[in-house]
């Protein structure tokens, strides 16, 4: 390989390694695009929202049935019975027993029902998490739909000022001479049409604002800011790893699994009934009789215990299916999201250097019509596609930094989505 040939090379590596990225390099230094709603009023926001706050009834919830599952479901039995003796021939005698009975738990049970419940409790704390994930994809969506409307509002405004100009120069040609009464008459359809498309535009706006204002009170309105998208570091195999391992669907799931798990090995224990232990204490013939006894009770399991557990075992089943499929998705969702980020930033740059240079072919042409060196026609649509290109590279601009965020919304890099998981032997890592 020649000098020449090395350079251009090391020169191509540089390149793809500032557009894409090193590979394998961490998802954590990616950039959140600037555009997004301040971070403090997305946090009380996402807090505030219904579905996150049925999230937290669902965490106090489980808590409850913590404590259910330890308390056990045996309690004190208390019984009184009182009778009369009635001997022929004799005398009366008043009788009582007094009794108190409860039933045990077999070791190991008790164990398990605690683990149950703090299985429960772990899958709802997460489920608080995807929670305010969800919720944050929805602020999103919602987000750059307004930031789009507001974009098409602005620039059918900027261009129905544009057409109000020419219509201007039109009109004063005319009065001189120099230009015929029909390109007044297409300057005003132009202007026209641009005005409608800007009112349209505009109401489109505020129904989008009105969305995101209903959907999450409190939130700021889009400002008319401009951020242009970073490319995000990093390669699909990391930003694949980095969402599993923080996504709080697929955790939840997990959990989920985990507490189906030792319910079917309860189910199992429970084929061996708990016994009934028992007290009772009985005054017979008037007080001539007393009776001290114990008493045990125990249940001959049969049909019934045996398909419980099979029950909860086919469960157990289901639900490690449920998280195969979950993980499967997520991986879908993650690839396709690395790919929209990746390629929407290089379409906008594509897009922006188009719509740079058909803006000043525009300029050049607004120009030349009033020096009288170019007909209305060539510059109405000189403008339009000056339009349309703005248009492309914005609606580009904001798919792009739209497309940054949600792959780093579903790996823990933008906001903070609480609900974290504690790593311990009864949740192995997904």
């Amino acid at each position: 390989m020649t000098m020449n040939k090395r350079f251009a090379a090391c020169l191509l590596g540089a390149a793809l390694a500032a557009l894409y990225g090193p590979a394998g390099a961490e998802p954590g230094q990616a950039v959140p695009p600037a555009d997004l709603p301040p971070l403090a009023a997305v946090d009380q926001v996402l807090t505030d929202q219904p579905m996150v706050r049925a999230a937290q009834a669902g965490l106090r919830a489980a808590e409850a049935q913590h404590r259910v599952l330890q308390a056990g479901e045996h309690e004190f039995s208390l019984g009184l019975t009182g009778q009369q003796r009635r001997v022929s021939g004799a005398s009366n005698y008043s009788e009582w027993n007094v009794s108190l009975q409860r039933g045990l738990r077999l070791p190991g049970k008790a164990a398990l029902d605690d683990r149950i419940g703090r299985q429960g409790v772990l899958a709802a704390g997460e489920r608080i998490g995807d929670a305010r994930h969800e919720s944050g994809r929805q602020l999103l969506t919602l987000w750059y739909g307004a930031r789009l409307a507001g974009l098409e509002t602005r620039l059918w405004q900027r261009q129905a000022e544009l057409l109000q100009a020419d219509l201007a120069v039109v009109q004063t040609r005319v009065r001189l001479g120099d230009a015929a009464r029909l390109d007044s008459l297409q300057a005003e359809a132009a202007l026209a049409q641009a005005r409608s498309q800007a009112v349209a535009a505009e109401a489109r706006e505020q129904a989008a604002l009105a969305e995101l204002s209903a959907r999450f009170p409190g939130l700021p309105a889009p400002d008319a800011s401009a951020a242009e998208p970073v490319t995000p570091a990093g390669d699909a195999a990391a930003w694949l790893a980095h969402t599993l391992e923080h996504n709080h669907e697929m955790l939840a799931a997990q959990r989920a699994l985990d507490q189906a798990g030792l319910m079917a090995r309860r189910a199992e224990a429970n084929r061996v009934p708990d016994p009934t232990v028992g007290l009772h204490v009985a005054n017979e013939q008037g007080g001539n009789d007393r009776i001290f006894g114990v008493s045990l009770n125990l249940a001959l399991p049969g049909e019934n215990r045996r398909a419980q557990a099979q029950a909860m075992a086919a469960q157990a089943d289901v639900l490690a299916e449920a998280v195969a499929a979950t993980r499967r998705r997520l991986a879908a969702e993650s690839a396709a999201n690395w790919q929209r980020a990746v390629a929407g930033v290089a379409s906008w740059r594509r897009l922006a250097d188009a719509a740079e240079a058909v803006g000043r072919h525009a300029d050049l042409a607004r120009r030349a019509h009033e020096l009288g060196e170019l007909g209305l026609s060539e510059t109405l649509l000189a403008q339009r596609n000056a339009l349309d290109a703005q248009l492309a590279a914005g609606q580009a601009r904001l798919a792009a930094n739209e497309a940054v965020a949600r792959l780093m919304l579903d790996a823990h890099q933008l906001w903070p989505l609480g609900g974290e998981h504690e790593e311990g032997e009864d949740h192995p890592a997904p």
